[in-house]
């Protein structure tokens, strides 16, 4: 009775399940598997009817351009320089709020705030701030006798402007995560730290750290996978200049499309999807070990 009784259960949550599952495939799968058809072709939108099948050549162009590289090692670049800091900034503010803040509800609003603006208006308004001689950045700096940085005109300079800003879009996304994380947490193990006489730093790494560690991975797995496919916002300050310095491999596949080739484009998309993945299952290889 007990095993008949198994199966009708498993029977009816499948019922459930995959009428949802398979409208998922259908709007997941069947897109991925066109674009990897397509980027088996040589297809320009110029020449509509010039479409030949070519195999692996359009990967194989791509692997050998240092383009694609350049474009690799910028989106690297921009992904761990901003997701590092945007986590330990995020888990700093999630733990001073724990505590007794006076105006903490305030102060959370207004922290939140960055959250609601859009990509392109937080990257027009940026723009302006960071402009060489309009920009209220370089009008204080000037104060200071410290000259008017071409903050979106030097390479380095216009990299570190791109993580700045989108650290201060996704800081409170890593503060909301980790506080209501935080705020989540079982007492009992605080009191027994507390009782044995453990100090707020040895709280924190022997006791928030382990509980937290999951939430943690979670939000930078996530975080990992938005800032490698991040367009809008670089788009918008940089456009991927001055000259390539900030063409990320979402720019540099705008720019493909944009040219018509799309049988290249498409080639360029998949790569992106396999490096993603590949750093989606690592970090979920990661979160599975129970050792650490």
């Amino acid at each position: 009775m007990g095993r008949i009784k198994t199966s009708r259960k498993t029977r009816e949550s499948l019922g459930f399940i995959l009428p949802g599952l398979f409208f998922l495939l259908a709007i997941d799968l069947f897109p991925l598997l066109y674009s990897l058809g397509i980027s088996l072709y040589s297809w320009w939108l110029a020449r509509p009817r010039d479409i030949r099948f070519i195999g692996l050549d359009n990967y194989q162009a791509l692997l050998t351009d240092p383009a694609f590289y350049r474009a690799t090692v910028n989106s690297l670049v921009f992904m761990l320089g901003a997701v590092p800091l945007e986590f330990l900034a995020g888990l700093g503010m999630a733990l001073l709020f724990s505590g007794r803040l006076a105006g903490a509800q305030v102060l959370k609003t207004l922290i939140l705030l960055p959250l609601f603006i859009t990509p392109v208006v937080s990257s027009m308004m940026w723009r302006l701030i960071l402009h060489p001689d309009l920009g209220v950045l370089n009008y204080y700096l000037t104060l200071f006798g410290l000259g008017r940085p071409l903050w979106l005109g030097t390479p380095g300079l216009a990299m570190a402007s791109v993580i700045l800003l989108d650290a201060w879009r996704t800081i409170p996304f890593m503060f909301l995560v980790m506080h209501a994380g935080m705020e989540a947490l079982p007492r009992e193990p605080y009191e027994a730290a507390a009782v044995d006489g453990a100090t707020p730093f040895q709280a924190f790494w022997y006791v928030t750290l382990p509980l937290l560690k999951y939430i943690m991975l979670l939000t930078v797995l996530i975080r990992l996978m938005d800032a490698f496919r991040e367009f809008d916002s670089i788009f918008v300050l940089t456009g991927g200049g001055p000259g390539t310095a900030t063409e990320t491999i979402q720019l540099l596949n705008y720019r493909v499309f944009g040219l018509g080739h799309m049988g290249l484009a498409n080639a360029l998309s998949i790569l992106t999807l396999c490096f993603v993945a590949g750093m989606c299952y690592a970090l979920m290889r990661l979160m599975a070990r129970r050792s650490w």
